[in-house]
């Protein structure tokens, strides 16, 4: 299977089903395609390149571009129009890209550096496009190649094939056991895997839908639920804590939702108390990474155990290693390497990363430290570069950020390891309180000491109005560091 041939699949089975709803109003799945089709012909009836790039919010024509790239025989480049001008240019240089899909939004800040700029808006083009030209592609083509969002440095390409794609879809199916009749909510950038693959290809292969909203607003995000019967939402953990503020003052009939998974970091145990307080459906936990397709383990309703990151997806392994490259028994922590038909083809152009993270037979080393327990569960500790090496010892933020974003008047933590003579490092807590509270240092240094180890309650505190975040939301330690 490719995602070429499941496209042409869907659309001729669901046909007259609506496949999207945006801001512009509703779309079938044979409208989408006759429309992927359109970019397709434009694609081959020009110089285009082999990379093409997407410049476009969430919308059906983000769908259609898609795959008309894909069945032109192109490789779709989605584009992170968060990122700053140089690190934009850098992307758009460093995958080849000579024509981008945009819209009037987008556009004017690209002209003057690409050759070729098609816009998705007005009338469209009709190119006849005959049926023998359309590529379906094979497993092991590129599917797709997927920035990561550039926090630390510049952002690499992740080269994704249509197996790698598929295998996601299989596990993430059966994991939630996700039918047509599902319709989901799109509020994550398509550009990010964790929502291309959950809110695009999941339900186009599926013959779902999907309304897609252009920026998150959390009234916008629960009335939408409410208008739609919205049944599974993809967010993060800092739009879940945003949603929550939103609920409690605000009614909406939601009853329709049987699954909300957070992802993208980890979920603070405070958001996931009040979330299943406040909401008719168990907020739910999963973990994954660019390099491994999106989803790698997913707590689910009847499989549960809040704090962890659920287990693997089934078509996939994990294990975890220590810093010698031996396994390790199970509830010891070390690092987790992921192993299956999702794991990445390699970093673009980057022989020697792809070498250091992907082993030769085949295990991804995630660069994230966690454990596995008896029953199968995951749960992460850390990233392997935050580690706080406290006078020898390895001490994750993570642990530290769980026991303060308890306390009642934290709004959102961040602690990373600053430089000491005497330890080597020490924990930093970065905190932004919740709307009209005070706090001293002393009152959070008493806290933590009731609940932490001595060595691990962080020896410096700065209150901040709010804390800084990256284009997917997740908080910018290094910003912190600096």
């Amino acid at each position: 299977m490719t995602l070429v041939r499941t496209f042409l699949h869907t659309c001729k089975k669901h046909a007259q089903k609506t496949a999207v709803i945006d801001q512009s109003g509703e779309t079938t799945y044979d409208n989408l395609l006759r429309e992927a089709q359109d970019y397709t012909a434009k694609l081959l009836s020009e110089e285009t390149g082999g990379s093409i790039g997407i410049l476009l919010p969430n919308c059906k024509e983000f769908v259609a571009t898609f795959y008309g790239i894909l069945m032109a025989g192109k490789t779709p480049v989605p584009l992170n129009f968060l990122l700053s001008p140089e690190q934009l240019m850098y992307v758009i240089k460093n995958a080849d890209i000579s024509t981008i899909f945009t819209n009037s939004l987008f556009g004017p800040q690209i002209k003057n550096h690409i050759r070729h700029t098609f816009s998705v808006e007005g009338k469209r083009s009709h190119i006849s496009l005959e049926e023998s030209k359309i590529r379906l592609g094979d497993a092991e083509d590129m599917a797709a190649l997927l920035y990561t969002s550039g926090t630390s440095a510049n952002p690499k390409g992740v080269i994704l094939t249509h197996k790698n794609f598929i295998s996601n879809l299989e596990g993430c199916i059966y994991a939630f056991n996700f039918t047509e009749r599902d319709i989901l909510l799109g509020i994550l950038p398509l550009f990010h895997t964790y929502a291309l693959t959950t809110t695009l290809i999941l339900p186009i292969s599926m013959g779902a839908t999907t309304v897609y909203l252009v920026r998150f607003s959390a009234p916008k995000v629960l009335e939408t639920i409410e208008k739609y019967k919205i049944t599974s939402l993809f967010a993060i953990p800092s739009m879940y804590r945003v949603l929550l503020k939103t609920a409690q003052s605000a009614k909406h009939d939601i009853s329709t939702l049987r699954i909300c998974t957070s992802g993208g970091e980890l979920l603070p145990g405070d958001v996931l108390d009040a979330f299943n307080r406040t909401f008719p459906v168990p907020l739910t936990e999963g973990y994954g990474l660019t390099e491994s397709t999106a989803i790698v383990s997913v707590n689910l309703p009847k499989k549960c155990k809040p704090g962890s990151i659920g287990p693997p997806l089934r078509n996939l392994e994990v294990k975890i290693m220590d810093d010698d490259g031996k396994r390790l028994p199970l509830n010891k922590e070390g690092e987790m390497w992921v192993r299956g038909p999702n794991v990445m083809k390699g970093y673009y152009k980057l022989p020697k990363e792809t070498a250091e993270t992907i082993t030769s037979d085949g295990w991804l080393k995630t660069g994230d430290y966690g454990r596995l327990d008896e029953e199968g569960f995951l749960w992460i500790t850390g990233r392997k570069k935050e580690l706080i090496i406290i006078s020898g010892e390895n001490v994750s933020p993570n642990e530290i950020e769980r026991v303060i974003s308890g306390h009642e008047k934290i709004f959102e933590v961040a602690v990373i390891g600053v430089p000491d003579k005497v330890r080597g490092e020490v924990p930093k807590a970065f905190i932004a309180l919740r709307e009209n509270m005070t706090c001293s240092e002393e009152e959070m240094k008493d806290y933590c000491t009731q609940r932490l180890p001595h060595y691990k309650v962080p020896r410096y505190f700065e209150f901040l109005k709010e804390l800084p975040h990256g284009p997917t939301g997740k908080v910018l330690k290094r910003a912190l560091k600096k």
